[in-house]
């Protein structure tokens, strides 16, 4: 008995010390169930084989992912032609993936509420809406990295003479950043509203906020009147044809108007009066 106990002890301790060391051991390769493993390895290629279905379902059924893919390819090419750095490249490439990845996302929503919810329903609405928003938001993103990436860029390929350099620098940029701005008051005030939609109807009138905007824009950017005198009648003239066409009161006409010239106006004084803004 007093042997047997010994040798059960010899046994318990060589285990333990294979347990502590079994990383550093070599394995059997010859125990492995090879049906399991092929079954594993069949299980990933399918895998890879229903992504790419779906990646290529959506490339075939929603309009949008061709027009996101087609960017892409576009994107790609002007950061060849303009020699873009590793960095530009780097952030070109999260700009893309970020839009293909929630038109994605945004596809699947769409199907799945369609699934739950063949009916109409606010739930439905709500998520759909959501995902298509946040489709929204990294395409402006994309945009905005595009614009920062390569606008310096193509003006050195097409503006040799330096001429445009003159008239858009630093307040090309400033203009972007305040249509963007005046554009996300306008969807803010009208979701108080809730009246309209986000590009049509409602208070107050994006058209007439975005029109007014670039005359407050081009009154720091150019010094003849007659070209300002122009730019504010075709203001006038897409406000009126907001009202015209029935999609705005003269009420919500005005109140865009008004907040786009004074957002435009207010931030480009300022930014002359410190002495920020320069061509």
């Amino acid at each position: 008995m007093e042997e047997e106990k010994v040798k059960e002890e010899k046994i318990k301790k060589t285990e333990r010390k294979k347990g502590i060391f079994s990383f550093f051991h070599k394995k059997d390769r010859y125990n492995w169930d090879i049906r399991k493993e092929r079954e594993h390895d069949k299980r990933l290629v399918e895998s890879f084989n229903y992504a790419i279905e779906g990646l290529t379902s959506a490339l075939q059924n929603e309009k949008h992912m061709k027009f996101h893919i087609l960017s892409a390819i576009l994107i790609v090419i002007l950061a060849i032609l303009t020699n873009a750095s590793k960095v530009e490249i780097l952030l070109v490439s999260i700009s893309v993936a970020f839009v293909i990845i929630t038109e994605l996302i945004n596809t699947a929503v769409e199907a799945l509420v369609d699934l739950i919810s063949p009916e109409r329903h606010p739930l439905a609405k709500l998520a759909k809406d959501v995902a298509a928003g946040a489709v929204l938001v990294a395409a402006i993103n994309a945009i905005c990295v595009g614009y920062l990436l390569f606008y310096d860029k193509l003006l050195d390929i097409f503006d040799t003479q330096n001429r445009l350099h003159i008239i858009a620098g630093r307040k090309g940029n400033i203009s972007i950043l305040i249509l963007i701005l005046v554009s996300i008051l306008v969807i803010v005030i009208k979701s108080f509203y809730n009246k309209g939609t986000p590009l049509e109807g409602g208070m107050p009138s994006g058209h007439s906020a975005i029109a007014f905007a670039t005359f407050g824009i081009l009154i720091f950017m150019i010094s003849d009147v007659r070209v300002l005198i122009l730019v504010l009648f075709m203001a006038g003239l897409v406000a009126q044809s907001r009202v015209k066409a029935g999609i705005h009161s003269i009420k919500e006409v005005v109140a865009g108007g008004i907040l786009g010239f004074l957002v435009a106006f207010a931030i480009m004084f300022v930014m002359i009066k410190f002495g920020i803004l320069y061509n």
